[in-house]
């Protein structure tokens, strides 16, 4: 019951973040300028003959161009990262040279940009999906032990 709680929490949080960045970031079209494939390393400090393990991660790093009241900026955007190379390389062919990405930029710092429809915002429904799996059975296993449910009178 604790644990699902903790999740439904989150997901709460996760929820009001992605409305508040919905309703006061702007929204924009961003042209994509130029990107690259890059690679993220990231592990425990020991080498790998000592038992040390890594994890790689790719994203496409993208520089876009975008308006902000009438002015045109430049900014960096990054796919959501993921392990497999492919991930990266299908984010890449959308974001190639001249394409249009949507975007949402904070009003009082236009520089710090976002995807407008990020999949790594979008967790919300998924861990409140999780607490419930963990809410339900937990409800059930607390009215099941309740010693006053067995007592005969």
């Amino acid at each position: 019951m604790l644990f699902s709680m903790l999740l439904f929490l989150l997901s709460g949080y996760l929820a009001f973040a992605h409305y508040w960045i919905q309703t006061q970031w702007t929204k924009s079209e961003a042209t994509a300028l130029s990107g690259e494939l890059r690679q993220l390393t990231s592990g425990s400090t020991g080498t790998l003959r000592s038992g040390g393990r890594f994890s790689k991660s790719y994203f496409y790093h993208c520089t876009v161009s975008y308006p902000v009241e009438g002015e045109t900026r430049q900014s960096e955007l990054d796919s959501p990262p993921s392990p497999y190379t492919m991930d990266a390389q299908v984010w890449a062919a959308s974001w190639s040279r001249g394409q249009h990405i949507a975007i949402r930029y904070e009003d009082s710092n236009p520089s710090k940009i976002r995807l407008a429809d990020n999949p790594a915002d979008l967790t919300a429904m998924g861990s409140l999906r999780v607490a419930f799996c963990f809410f339900l059975p937990g409800l059930l296993l607390m009215l099941t032990s309740r010693s006053e449910w067995f007592d005969s009178r």
